[in-house]
């Protein structure tokens, strides 16, 4: 995306935050936002197809994909086995 529709982007949802409603579904689907946006960026940054992601990891390509269009929540057994398959190693912290 590029940086203009980006700021856009981020504008709007500042903009929308104003609505309770909005606001918490936002929350409620924020951790799965971050994971999805994580994975699809270390997938990118190691130049890895979903195909090839699937090969390395184990996980079916499809199920890559709706990891990452955000239709399915990964189980951390999933997200471990595509954390090696990009050769990262998971990690969780609660901050």
């Amino acid at each position: 995306m590029n940086k203009i529709r980006k700021n856009e982007l981020e504008e709007a949802i500042q903009s929308e935050m104003n609505d309770p409603a909005f606001a918490r579904a936002w929350a409620e689907t924020e951790l799965e936002d971050q994971i999805r946006r994580m994975l699809i960026e270390a997938r990118i940054e190691q130049n890895l197809t979903q195909e090839e992601l699937a090969a390395r990891s184990g996980i079916r390509q499809s199920n890559i994909s709706r990891i990452e269009n955000g239709s399915v929540i990964p189980t951390l057994q999933t997200l471990n086995a595509i954390a090696v398959g990009i050769g990262k190693r998971l990690k969780i912290t609660l901050l």
